[in-house]
């Protein structure tokens, strides 16, 4: 009920990038992730625990690719 695949994640990664490109803060981030899961079917009553898991790996992804342009 609660998955996001790799493909799933990658696409909220570079909608985060879209919007604020590579210098959001994690709050920003946060928020925006957040508004974003209210509009994946179930995941507007995701539970805390794998909503704090999926902004982790998120937030790691956005990272890698934002330091993959910086770099490349």
């Amino acid at each position: 009920m609660y998955r996001l695949s790799q493909d799933q994640m990658e696409v909220l990664v570079q909608i985060a990038r879209d919007k604020g490109g590579d210098n959001l803060t994690r709050p920003e981030f946060t928020d925006l992730m957040f508004k974003l899961f209210e509009d994946i079917a179930g995941f507007e009553t995701l539970p805390a625990t794998l909503r704090r898991k999926y902004l982790k790996l998120l937030w790691l992804h956005y990272q890698i690719a934002g330091s993959r342009t910086r770099c490349g």
